[in-house]
Parts: structure tokens; sequence; C-alpha cells
């Protein structure tokens, strides 16, 4: 059996990262940003203050949004109630919010750039099923946005 060299392994790890390398797909650069609101407070079917979002700074000039996400933290016994996002292009999303925290997903953004300012509120359903005198609903939530550049 021959004996194998150094420059022999050396010489077969270059070839195999070079075919890796050749082989791997090219992804486009990926980034997220994530902020969060203020205590959002409704009460009796009205809505919350609007809570503003700046992105900061992202990356690319050509950037688009692939997945934006809710984390609500939602304050024990709140009523129903249904959470706005809005973009910085303007594009208005609603969802109903849960009833406990959880994450939640918002797909109406795909594609838009993520750069600028964001708007978040909810707005009470004017129900209580918590039996509570007046339906409140209190969320706090975290905004994040995945996007590609």
């Amino acid at each position: 059996m021959k004996k194998v060299t150094k420059k022999s392994l050396v010489s077969i790890f270059a070839c195999f990262l070079a075919c890796i390398m050749f082989a791997m797909p090219v992804y486009a650069a990926s980034s997220s940003f994530s902020k969060t609101t203020v205590k959002l407070n409704a009460i009796n079917g009205s809505s919350s203050v609007k809570s503003t979002l700046s992105s900061g700074s992202v990356l690319g000039s050509k950037r688009s949004i692939n997945s934006v996400q809710l984390f609500c933290n939602v304050s024990s016994n709140s009523d129903p109630y249904t959470i706005y996002v809005q973009s910085p292009s303007g594009t208005v999303e609603s969802l109903s919010g849960p009833s406990r925290s959880s994450t939640v997903s918002v797909g109406g953004f795909l594609g838009e750039d993520p750069k600028g300012t964001w708007t978040v509120w909810i707005v009470n359903s004017g129900i209580s099923y918590k039996g509570n005198i007046y339906p409140a609903s209190t969320a706090t939530i975290t905004l994040k946005v995945s996007y590609t550049y």
C-alpha cells in the first residue's frame, strides 16, 4: 500500500472544497430587525394609541420583505381584539389577536421594502368573555421583519 503524502491530502481537500463551492446554490443575503411597541390598551370597542416603529438603517438597495412576525405579549384577562399593522408603503393588514402570549405571522407585506416607519395598534372587540364590566384588551407587540437584499 502506498503512503499518502501531505501534499496529496491537501490537493484532494482543495478539490473537494472547489466542488462544494460550485455545487452550492447562491442565496440573496438576508437580514432582519425587531422593534417593540409601547403597551397597547383598548377598551369598550375603541382603538389603542398607534405605536410607530422605525426600521432604523436597513441593508441593501433592493430590499424585499420575506416574513413579518408579531410576538404578542398579552395581559391576562384581556378581551378579544384585532391587531392592525401598517407598513412604510401604507399597506394595512389586520388579524385577530391571540388570547395569550404567542407569535403570529402576517403575510400581506411580502415583497415590499421594509425601510421606514411601521405603525401597530389594537382595537378592542367590544365584547367581554372574561366578566369585565368594560371589555378591555392589553398587549405589547414585538414586530420582527425579515428581508432579503
